[in-house]
């Protein structure tokens, strides 16, 4: 019985390190995507409410 009770214990911490991991790498995972997400947001420009985008695109060359 105390074999049965000692193996259980072993996959039980053998569990727990890995639901840690597995909680780490997704909190790095959400991080990373949310500066990535940001750096896209500041590269794009936001339009301008009134504003007019001449013909033939934005004027830029």
């Amino acid at each position: 019985m105390a074999e049965v009770l000692e193996a259980a214990e072993i996959e039980l911490d053998r569990r727990v390190i890995a639901r840690e991991e597995l909680v780490e790498a997704l909190a790095l995972s959400a991080s990373e995507t949310t500066a990535v997400t940001e750096a896209e947001q500041e590269t794009v420009p936001s339009p301008v409410p009134g504003s007019v985008v001449p013909p033939g695109g934005t004027g830029c060359r």
